[in-house]
Formats: structure tokens, sequence, C-alpha cells
């Protein structure tokens, strides 16, 4: 057989060949959200669990019958010294928990993100905190079945933590979500992730609520256990990493020519952001951050007070249905299971939508304006039949969280992606502990007079997102460019820095990461690399 012929058999095979290569690299692409639902739902699962555990351990200590079962006899007061002091102490010991998980991920996340950048290896932000989540459910199945003292929680919720928790997988889901994509499909990806975790939300409370009350714990914690080690298979095996072999070896040869220090190589790039006076990419950065953070302050405190106020509204008692029984609690679980629902399916469908004929600051004025709505009717209303238009009100409350963060991606170059997203997360850590205690000292010290006043409070909140956007946008209108590369800044890594950097700005442009990894042969990125 002559070699003209060799050639014209290999020439259809490397195309058969390059095609598997491309439907990999699709089908690789999704693995992340596989992995994020599952996450996030062994995640949204565990804390009405966790919280149900400890109240009804404290409870039975104190020889009171715990509420959330709806097992309140007629002759029960909850008005009784003993319901108050057991209600009291869990609350203490919930509020210990959650400050023992997001006091070490404030730390773990921000070592993890610049520890990602400086390898290249952003999968440690995936796989860590989900092998953090199955230790966390795999120590309260023991505690379970052993029934070891309670105090061993705290253990679990600070492995958690040191896992980077929840913050450490936002910040490298939002990295894969945005580098994985071609820039005009960013914000899509973003809100399709959004849309998993509102659907997590809801259906991990719904199946709480009405499991636990039927089968008991062990149960829903083998659950959230399967699914943690779901997320961290698909995470560690099935993700692919966004750095090549080649750029891992050329890396080390370069810093034996110029000796460096490990602390300033990893934190560098997290220092220089603070470096902020005089650049407006990193006011641009900065301030997209910031309003993130003030509207996720009142997101998340009102979603927690929501619960509190609503178990004492005497409307929600009066109605008793077969489906969720005595009591508000089954109600309460549904309406926000319904709420994220909604929210997160508005944010998946619609966001695409508005982006073609709205601008992405119209779009975020837009969320705004559906939480201050929905606020201020639950805030009003008295009424179980007429409460539920909120749901439809809070329909867009989801919109500027996927926004933002590709704002905030819009300005940075993705090989310090990771380290930007662990900034921005860890300021999600801190609220996810600071607001709920924040708004339910607002609403224990106002409810004597209305109840409902929190809400008006977390409306007035809103202005401030609301004026960090405004200044933004100015910012944006006067400094209109992408990303620019930090001025007066060395690079630790020397010359291997500068052709990272140059290819990251090749991928805010260019094909994702997915599509150079497979696509490209060694020979051509080896021309690439000459090229740049």
């Amino acid at each position: 057989m002559s070699s003209n012929d060799n050639a014209a058999i290999q020439k259809p095979q490397s195309i058969i060949v390059s095609k598997i290569y491309k439907c990999i690299d699709i089908v690789q692409n999704y693995f992340v959200e596989i992995a994020l639902f599952f996450f996030f739902l062994s995640r949204h699962m565990s804390l009405p669990l966790f919280q149900e555990y400890v109240e009804s351990q404290i409870y039975s200590q104190h020889g009171v019958p715990f509420p959330g079962f709806g097992d309140l006899k007629e002759n029960t007061s909850l008005s009784d010294p003993a319901w108050d002091q057991a209600h009291h102490e869990s609350v203490l010991v919930v509020l210990g928990l959650q400050i023992a998980e997001g006091l070490p991920a404030i730390v773990s996340v921000i070592i993890l993100g610049a520890v990602s950048d400086k390898t290249g290896r952003h999968k440690i932000l995936l796989w860590l905190p989900a092998l953090g989540s199955c230790l966390h459910s795999l120590i309260y199945i023991m505690i379970l079945y052993t029934q070891w003292n309670i105090d061993g929680l705290f253990l679990a919720a600070a492995l958690r933590g040191l896992s980077g928790s929840m913050t450490a997988f936002l910040a490298g889901s939002s990295f894969y979500a945005i580098n994985y994509v071609k820039p005009e499909n960013r914000l899509n990806r973003l809100a399709v992730q959004e849309f998993l975790i509102g659907g997590a939300y809801a259906v991990g409370n719904v199946m709480v609520g009405f499991w636990v009350k039927d089968a008991g714990f062990r149960k829903p914690f083998l659950f959230t256990l399967i699914c943690g080690m779901i997320s961290l298979l698909i995470s560690f095996f099935l993700v692919q990493e966004t750095v090549s072999g080649q750029a891992n070896q050329a890396s080390p040869a370069v810093r034996r020519q110029r000796p460096s220090n490990c602390c300033s190589d990893t934190f560098g790039p997290l220092l220089k952001y603070l470096k902020c006076f005089g650049n407006s990419t990193l006011a641009k950065i900065w301030l997209a951050i910031l309003v993130f953070q003030a509207y996720a302050f009142v997101h998340i405190g009102q979603i927690n007070t929501l619960v509190l106020y609503l178990s004492q509204q005497k409307y929600l008692f009066a109605m008793e249905n077969p489906i969720t029984g005595g009591g508000p609690w089954a109600k309460i679980g549904l309406f926000l299971a319904v709420i994220m629902a909604v929210a997160a399916l508005a944010t998946g469908v619609c966001v695409p939508i508005f982006q073609k004929f709205l601008s992405d600051t119209k779009i975020v004025f837009l969320g705004f304006a559906s939480k201050a709505l929905g606020t201020l009717w639950i805030a009003v209303i008295h009424n179980e039949t007429i409460l539920y238009f909120a749901i439809l009100l809070l329909a867009f409350e989801l919109f500027p969280f996927p926004i933002l963060r590709a704002k905030v991606a819009r300005n940075v170059s993705p090989s310090e992606q990771g380290t930007v997203f662990a900034m921005m997360h860890c300021g999600e850590s801190i609220t996810y502990f600071l607001a709920p205690f924040m708004f339910s000292v607002i609403y224990a010290s106002t409810m004597s007079f209305y109840s409902g006043f929190v809400f008006i409070v977390s409306m007035l909140f809103l202005t401030i997102p609301v004026i960090l956007l405004l200044v933004l946008l100015f910012v944006e209108a006067r400094c209109p460019n992408g990303y620019q590369p930090m001025e007066g800044l060395s690079d630790p890594m020397g010359a291997a820095g500068d052709q990272a950097e140059a290819q990251s700005q090749t991928m805010l442009t260019g094909d994702p990461i997915s599509f150079i990894h497979l696509s490209n042969g060694s020979n051509d990125e080896t021309g690439n690399a000459e090229q740049l």
C-alpha cells in the first residue's frame, strides 16, 4: 500500500478523532454544573437538617416537645419558660455552629483562591469543598448512630469551613462558567448556574420538610452524604483541569533562575488588588464586588428572618390542610421553596432574553425592584391567599448575582480570577452568618410594635447597592475599557508570568479553555506559545 493511500486513510481517522475530542469537550463543560447541583442539593438539605436536629436534641434535653415535628398538643403552651429556654439555647447553638463554619471558611477560601491561581489548578475549588460536605454529613450520621454528644457537631462545622464551604465552590464554579465559554455566552452560563442553585434550594427544602417528619434524620443525612460524594467524584475525576502539563513544567525552570518567596508568589495577586487608587479597572472590580455583597447581605438576611416572621403570623395557623398538617412550618417551607424555584427558573430563562434588549445594569435594577416590591408585599399583607402573590413579585430577585459576577470577570484576567472570586465570596461567607444575626436583632427589637418593620428596614438597606451600582455605572461610562494589566506591579513569575498573562488575554476574546486543551495538539500549542 502506497504512502498516499495511508495518508488518505489516516485523514478521515484524524477528523473522526477530532470530532470525538470536541464532543468530549462539550460534555466535560457541563460536568461542573452537574457537580454544582448535587453539591448545593446536599448543602441546602443539610442547613435545615442540622438546625432541626440541634433544636430537637435541645428540646428533648429540656423535656419539651419540638414544634418542628408538629407534635404539639392542645394543652401545650408556647409561653412556657422551659420552651423559651430551649428555644433560646438552640438559637445560640445554631449560631455557634454557623460561626464555627463561617470563620475558617473566610481564611481558607482566600488561600484556596490564591493557590489555584498560582498553580493553575482550579479544580481544588470544587472537589475540596465537596469533600468537606461529605465529612460534615458523615459526622452527623455517626452521631445519629452512636448517640455521641452534640458538641461533636462543631467538629463537622469546622471541617466544612476549612474545606472552603460553599463560598469556595461558588468561586470555582464561577471561574469555570466564565472561562469554559466564549465571552458573549458568559452571562447565560452564570444564569444557568444560578438556576441550578435555586432549584437545589427548592428541592432540598421540600424534601427535608416532609422526609424528616416521616422518616427521622438518618435517611435525609445519608442522602446528603450520597449527593456530596457524587459532587466529589465528578469534580475530582470528570471536571477538566484548567492548565496543561507543559505550562506546569515551564514555570519551575523560571523560578530556579529567579529565587522568590512562597508567600509573595501565592498572595502577590491578592495584594495588588488592594492598591486600587487611581486605577479605573480595579475601581470597577471593587464597585461590582461591593454591589454584590450589599445585595447579598439584604437577600440572605431576609431569607433567614422570613422564617421567624412567618412562624409568628396567626393567619398561617388558621387554615389546616391534609398535606402540610397543622402549624405554619410546612407551609413556610413550601412557600420559600416555591419562591426560590420561580426565581431560579426566571433567572435561567429570562436573563438571556432580557439581555437582547436591556443592558446588564438595567437588568440588575430590575432585580433590585423585584426584591423591594416582594419584600414590601410580605411586610404589609396579612392574608395567606394574597401573600402568595409575593412569589411573582420576587421572581427576578436572583438577577443581580450572575450579572455582577460577569461584570467582575470582565475586568479580570483569567489567570487571576480564582483569587478575585475567592475575595468576592469570602465576603459572602461573612454575610452568611452576620446578616441573619443583624436582621434577627432588628426583628426582635421591633416585633412588639410592628413585626414587618424589619422588611421596611431591609428596603432601606437596598438603597446601598443601588447607590453603588449608580457609581459603577458612572465609572464604566468614563472608562469603558475592559480588562487592563495592572500597572506598576511586577510579576513574580517573570517571563513565564508574562506568557501566561498573554495566554489569559487570548482566552478573554478567543476560544474557551476546554477547546484549547483537547482540540489543539502539542505541536500547535508550542507554535501558539511562540507566536505569543
